[in-house]
């Protein structure tokens, strides 16, 4: 599936498909963290509704309840969210005037049909203990609290593009 115009609140969206995580382990903020299934498909109907941002500078580590990051960043909405056994999925709604505004290199990459990096803005619950991951060990997180999605054009994603994540990514 690639990208759609929709419309939403009587305004046109592109609608892209977006992998936001993987089960697995991911180089966050808290360094290598465990993603297991089922915190995935526990955390999949909280993102829907949830903002999709484009962070000026790559500042992808506020959270999009401030007012500023709303009003500034916000190019769209997560919808159907879901959970396919390996990856947390949803479409991301963008709203086309406020991307060419906000950020025109998410618009012209959505019009070239290019996948781009995005990360996951959320708190998470870490569990005790760590998990081995092949490479050292990962603290294995026990639930997720979404905030929002940021698309990252320029920047990498702890679930980066190489390990199957990304906006346009089917």
């Amino acid at each position: 599936m690639g990208v759609q115009l929709r419309t939403l609140e009587g305004r046109p969206h592109y609608v892209a498909p977006v992998v936001m995580l993987t089960v697995g382990v991911h180089a966050g903020s808290h360094g290598p963290v465990y993603y297991a299934a089922g915190v995935l498909a526990d955390s999949a109907p909280l993102w829907n509704g949830r903002p999709v941002v484009a962070p000026p500078n790559n500042d992808h580590d506020r959270m999009a309840g401030d007012p500023e990051v709303f009003d500034g960043q916000r190019i769209g909405t997560l919808f159907n969210t879901g959970f396919d056994g390996r990856r947390l999925t949803a479409e991301a709604w963008i709203d086309a005037e406020r991307v060419g505004r906000v950020a025109p290199r998410v618009r012209d990459a959505l019009a070239a049909g290019r996948v781009l990096e995005v990360s996951t803005g959320m708190v998470g619950e870490l569990a005790d203990g760590a998990v081995a991951n092949g490479a050292g060990y990962a603290v294995p997180v026990a639930r997720l609290y979404p905030d929002h999605l940021a698309v990252l054009p320029g920047g990498v994603g702890a679930c980066s593009i190489a390990a199957g994540c990304g906006l346009l990514r089917v």
